[in-house]
Formats: structure tokens, sequence, C-alpha cells
């Protein structure tokens, strides 16, 4: 009868040691995926009327709806000639958030979309490795009215500063 108890008890403990094992397996070999993105909010301190490096270039951006805002970046000369540089759409699409420059080109205009690679409630970060330049766009916010945006690729860097208008 002991005999029988110890066999039993062996076996429970070796199915006890195999479940803990298979446990452990399946846990980590599941990919925690981040939840996509619902919305933009995250990024509403960028909405506003900006200037930029103090001289006549502007950049604006609406938001049209929860995934989706508009930018505008522009210049003005003298009192009413006003050039738009590009249009940029800020949009959550297939899951990710995208920034999308269309820029005029002598080809005509010409979409380059960015991913989003990082973000905190100071910044936001994108990128595209295959682009020739810029590689990486981003923004960061050091007050209310004050942002830097930097665009980079290789060991080019080049800084906008931007302080709200409105």
């Amino acid at each position: 009868m002991q005999r029988k108890n110890n066999k039993t008890q062996a076996s429970r403990y070796l199915i006890t040691i195999l479940t803990l094992f298979s446990l452990i397996f399946i846990y980590s070999n599941c990919k925690q995926t981040e939840t996509p993105p619902k919305d933009l909010s995250k990024l509403n301190w960028i909405i506003g009327h900006w200037k930029i490096n103090e001289g006549n270039d502007f950049e604006t951006w609406t938001k049209i709806n929860d995934q989706y805002y508009f930018g505008r970046n522009f210049r003005i000369y003298g009192e009413v000639d006003t050039v738009i540089q590009e249009t940029i759409d800020l949009v959550i699409r297939d899951k990710e958030i995208l920034y999308i420059p269309t820029v005029k080109t002598p080809k005509g205009n010409r979409q380059v979309p960015f991913k989003m690679i990082s973000d905190s409630n100071k910044y936001f970060i994108f990128e595209n490795k295959q682009n020739n330049f810029p590689k990486k766009i981003s923004y960061t916010k050091f007050d209310q009215n004050t942002i830097r945006a930097r665009i980079e690729g290789g060991k080019r860097k080049v800084d906008f500063q931007f302080v709200r208008i409105e």
C-alpha cells in the first residue's frame, strides 16, 4: 500500500512540474502587443499656430477629428503673399500613428510617410529609414508656448524653434 501511495504522489508531483513548465513555455512565447492607438489626444499640445525661428515661417495644426490632425507649414512674404511649403497629415492608419508631409518637388507633390517610433507627453519622434533626408522628424515641447522641431538624417540635424502665437 505504501508503495502505491508513493507512486501516486510521484505522478502528481511530475504532473505539477510538467504543467508548470508548460505554462512558463506558453507565457514566454506569447508576444505582448502594444495597444493600438485609438486617438491622437496625447499629441494635442501641437494644435495651434506657431511662428518658426523668429522669421516669416509659420506652422499651424488643426484637429480634424480624433484620428486626424492637419498641419500646414508656410511663409509670408510682405503683407499679403502666403506660400504653403508643405502640408502634413498626422493620422492613425493600420494601427500606427503616421506623420505624412506632402512636399512640393519639380515632379509634383510627393507624400513621405514617417512612422511614430517613440512618444511621451513632451515629445514625439517619427522615422522613415528609406527616405534620403530627413530620416527622423521630432517635436519636443519645452512648455505650453515653446516647441523645437528637428529633422535629421546621418550626421545632419536641423532645428526649428516654434513659439505659439495663438
